[in-house]
């Protein structure tokens, strides 16, 4: 078993950004799933990774778009593309600092994911119309698996008051 750590939203952007995820997945029949960056993923021990959830003392932040990315990758069918700032970087590194193993992060928010070709895809990202920031608030572990709707979070956490 393997389980991801996910940075998630703060209610008002949760409540933005699923309603396109969930619109897309409606119209392409494709999963629904809640709207995230995972920030770690491959993590086999869960008690590992509560500990390591709470060795974070970052505050809430502020992520910021750079674009629409589309690939041939399912996890990143979609997605915004986030700026990797300061504070991403530190939540990212202390998880390395616990793990040891290599997570290539990118971070970004995925909004659809299907396998499709790259006209559908072209055409589904010109439409979109996203706004240029985010605020996220918590972490959450989830039960990771190549069947979204397996998915399962495990345990939650705040990130501090700015």
């Amino acid at each position: 078993m393997t389980y991801s750590i996910w940075l998630v939203p703060s209610c008002e952007d949760k409540k933005y950004l699923n309603k396109i995820i969930h619109n897309l997945a409606k119209k392409h029949d494709a999963p629904k799933f809640s709207t995230h960056i995972t920030v770690y993923s491959g993590i086999t021990s869960l008690k590992k990774a509560k500990a390591a959830v709470q060795c974070i003392n970052s505050c809430k932040i502020r992520v910021c778009k750079t674009g629409i990315g589309q690939s041939d990758y399912l996890w990143k069918t979609l997605f915004v593309k986030i700026k990797k700032d300061k504070n991403l970087s530190e939540i990212h590194n202390t998880l390395y600092a616990a793990f040891g193993t290599k997570y290539d992060f990118e971070p970004h928010i995925s909004l659809i994911y299907k396998k499709m070709d790259s006209s559908t895809k072209l055409k589904i990202k010109n439409s979109l119309k996203i706004k240029k920031s985010f605020s996220f608030d918590g972490l959450v572990i989830i039960r990771s698996s190549k069947n979204v709707k397996a998915w399962k979070i495990l345990y939650k956490a705040s990130l501090g008051a700015a």
